[in-house]
Order: structure tokens, then sequence, then C-alpha cells
């Protein structure tokens, strides 16, 4: 099991948390941003897409789970509907300030460079209705991803950190920066993580528990070795918890997506700015970005009027929005239409025939 990051550190969105004010709700909007409305039918688009790719894919059942033990998938997709679409209408906004546009000829040229790639218009027609999307929504859409994208690479550019602002973010955030070795043992409890934690503060072993116990198996066979690396390449809060460790301790138990971790840190030195001058810089611009787009959000004043925590009821025309065609139904069609053209061949034959 490998848990080290790929790739380099991206300058990406980071959508915060929606920064809201609750008013009174006004029959079909949805949400009010900057003084625009959002409708409900664009609300109830957005979230019956999800669902419908959603549950095609994994079932009805799918809508139950609870990921973060408290809020059910079916609320989170409420919740990613109304933030999406609040957070864009936010950023169109913003982009409008700055004279940042796309134009329909961009939009066009880039739908037909997908009908290329997928054999035509006919094709690409086709693939829509198969996932239930028409192509007006399509288009709408890819001209919102579109302007956001171009807003994001013209606003990146404008906040990129000067050299003195990322020396003293490196002079700031020394801790962050290190080159390090360490073992752990990852087990999916947490009451067991805190048994094991306390049988090696009493003495016990921690490679001879690590090879006893931890499901990372790669790691566990060489005592929970995690070998050398660097600041960056581990998941978040292992990285995190690492910072704040002396050689020689032994972590509280802490959660990652993988699931519980007791590091135990062997060796740790700084790195030198030199060494992650490229990462400071990129992280500094990550939270310019982002702290910007907060500051966008908070000052659209978002209003939403939808309440998340209670189940849509989706008006019969969008049930179906966004699902995608079942495989059998889609040969069930071909076959239909393969028909439909005999029938229409053999009637031309007839007819000639007379």
């Amino acid at each position: 099991m490998n848990f080290k990051k790929l790739g380099k550190i991206a300058v990406a969105i980071t959508l915060a948390s929606s920064l809201v004010a609750c008013g009174g709700a006004k029959k079909g909007v949805a949400a009010n941003v900057g003084g625009v409305d959002i409708p409900m039918e664009a609300y109830y688009k957005s979230y019956a897409a999800r669902v419908n790719q959603l549950t095609s894919m994994y079932g009805e059942d799918v809508l139950k789970n609870k990921e973060d033990g408290k809020k059910s998938t079916d609320e989170l997709l409420r919740e990613q509907a109304i933030t999406d679409l609040t957070t864009t209408e936010a950023l169109k906004q913003d982009a409008e300030k700055s004279k940042i546009t796309v134009s329909d000829d961009e939009v066009n040229k880039n739908i037909s460079e997908i009908e290329t790639q997928l054999g035509g218009k006919e094709a690409f027609d086709t693939f829509l209705k198969q996932n239930g999307l028409p192509r007006d929504y399509v288009a709408e859409n890819m001209k919102n991803q579109m302007l956001v994208g171009k807003w994001t690479q013209e606003k990146t550019k404008e906040l990129t950190p000067t050299d003195d602002e990322v020396k003293k973010y490196y002079e700031d955030n020394k801790d962050k920066y290190f080159k390090a070795k360490a073992s752990h043992i990852l087990v999916n409890d947490l009451k067991e993580a805190n048994v094991l934690r306390k049988q090696i503060l009493k003495g016990e072993d921690f490679a001879k528990v690590a090879k006893e116990n931890s499901k990372d198996t790669g790691s566990a066979k060489n005592g929970g070795s995690l070998g050398e690396f660097t600041s960056g390449q581990m998941v978040k809060e292992f990285d995190e918890q690492i910072a704040k460790m002396d050689a020689g301790d032994i972590s509280e138990p802490i959660k990652t997506q993988f699931g519980y971790h007791i590091i135990k840190l062997d060796e740790k030195t700084p790195l030198e700015f030199d060494a992650v001058k490229d990462q400071v810089k990129a992280t500094l611009q990550q939270e310019k970005f982002k702290e910007y787009v907060d500051k966008v959000k908070k000052d659209a004043k978002i209003k939403i009027y939808v309440d998340t925590k209670k189940e849509v009821e989706l008006p019969d025309e969008f049930k179906n929005f966004g699902k995608i065609e079942k495989e059998e139904n889609s040969k069930a069609n071909n076959a239909e239409k393969a028909n439909a053209k005999s029938d229409n061949k053999t009637a031309e034959k007839a007819n000639k025939t007379k």
C-alpha cells in the first residue's frame, strides 16, 4: 500500500464551505447570488443529474451510505448541487467585473471537437441521450466551466506570490518542510489503535506489533518502516503529524482516508529553502487563491433557500434527468433501430417491384 502522493502540487480551485445568509424562501428560487436568482429548475437538474448518474452505477442503496458518519450520500449530493450552482454564479459575476468572457463561438468549437472525437454530431447526440442530458444543458454547463477555467488562469497569474512573500512563508512555516524516516501501524479501528499504542508505550517492540497487526502489509513485513520521504509526499494528516513530532516520538492515533495510524518518527531534518522553493510558491499561491475565492463568495452575499437536510421531491420532468441508459436498454434501442431500418429497406424493395 502506497501512502505517498503522486505528482507535483498544483494550483487549483479549492471551494470552501459556502458562506450563506439564510433568508425567507422565494417561490421557485433555490438561492440568490449577488442579486441574481438561481431557479429551482437549475437545482433540480443539478441534483437529479448527480443522483441518477450515481444510482445508475451503484444502485439506489448508495444514497443511504453515510461516508462521514453523519450525513447520507443523498444529503451530501444535495449540498454539492446548490454549492456548485452558487459558487459558479459568484465566480461568473467576478469574471464579468474583470471583463473575462467566453463566447458562443468558443463553446461551439469545443463541442465540435468533442463531436469529432466521438464520430460526428449523431454520435454525440446519441451519447447525450444515453446519459439523459439535453444538448442545451451541456452547452450551458460547458460555457460555465470554460469561463471559470479562464477566470482561474487569470486570477492565479494575478495572485502569483513575490520572491519575498515565498521566502517569508518558508521562514514562518519551516516545520512543514522536512526529510524524515518513520514507521507506522495501520488499523481500521480507533479502539484497536489505542490498545496497540499502550502496548508499545509499556515496552512492546514497535516493529513486532506492526508485523502482527498492521493492515499495511507492504510496510508491516519491514516492521512498519516507510523508509525515507519528504514533506508533501504523504497524505495531509500524516504530513501534519510528522511536522509536530521529534525523533523517537510515538504519535497518538491519527485518522486518514486509509484508517488509523500510529506513527514512530525515527529521523527528521529540515529542508533548505532552495530545495522546496517551488513547492512553497505553489502552496502559497493556492492559499492566496482560496482566500480570494472565499472573499468573492462572501462579497456575493449568497442566500440559500433550499433546505439540503430535507429530501428533494423531484418533479416528474426531472426524475430521469442525467440518468445513464443501461446497457441492455441501449442494446434494445439499437435492435429496434436496426429492425426499423430493415423494415424500411424491405418496404423500399417491395415498392420497387410494384
